[in-house]
């Protein structure tokens, strides 16, 4: 008997310098936690920014999210496109954005990997993720740093090549500033 699998998969718009970074470890530990919310419950900032994505839809299915001590809200909508979602912060800045997509919409390089993984008698569901974030530039001394901030206010951590285990990326113990994500453009 064949097992029918559903794999999601979601493919993020980041930023260049997010892309070559690598593997995404953003900080906050934390009790994550999710539940129903009804739209009278979701703060006003956070229900104006949802709508503002949404435009004309109606939103439904509204959530709140707890995750590395932070609140977010998220909720559903349909549109010409299809299904999509939107999550935000109680403060209404917006994290990310996904929409259902047809297999043929997907890159074959995605569709030939989550057959790969999922196996070939998977049936596949994709969703296309938009993710935000921010890629700050700034000098310290001679050096010049970029950290990338999501629009929570966490940072990302890792990622570049930094062989000594040091927060930076500049391949010595002596001069770490302890900065997250710091690239030398020297």
């Amino acid at each position: 008997m064949k097992k029918n699998l559903v794999f999601t998969a979601c493919i993020a718009a980041l930023s260049s310098a997010a892309l070559t970074a690598g593997v995404f470890a953003f900080t906050g530990p934390g009790e994550e936690s999710e539940r129903k919310v009804k739209e009278s419950e979701v703060p006003a900032a956070a229900l104006a920014a949802l709508k503002a994505v949404a435009k004309d839809a109606k939103l439904m299915g509204f959530e709140e999210e707890k995750a590395n001590g932070i609140t977010y809200y998220e909720a559903e909508w349909k549109d010409g496109a299809g299904k999509k979602e939107a999550k935000v912060t109680a403060d209404g800045e917006l994290m990310e954005i996904e929409e259902s997509v047809s297999l043929s919409a997907v890159p074959k390089a995605v569709v030939d990997a989550a057959k790969k993984i999922a196996g070939a008698d998977a049936a596949i569901h994709v969703e296309k993720m938009t993710a935000f974030y921010y890629e700050v530039e700034y000098r310290k001394g001679m050096k010049q740093h970029e950290i990338i901030i999501m629009p929570d206010g966490r940072t990302h951590e890792g990622g570049g090549d930094d062989d000594d285990g040091d927060d930076d990326d500049d391949d010595d113990d002596a001069d770490d500033d302890h900065d997250h994500d710091s690239h030398d453009h020297d």
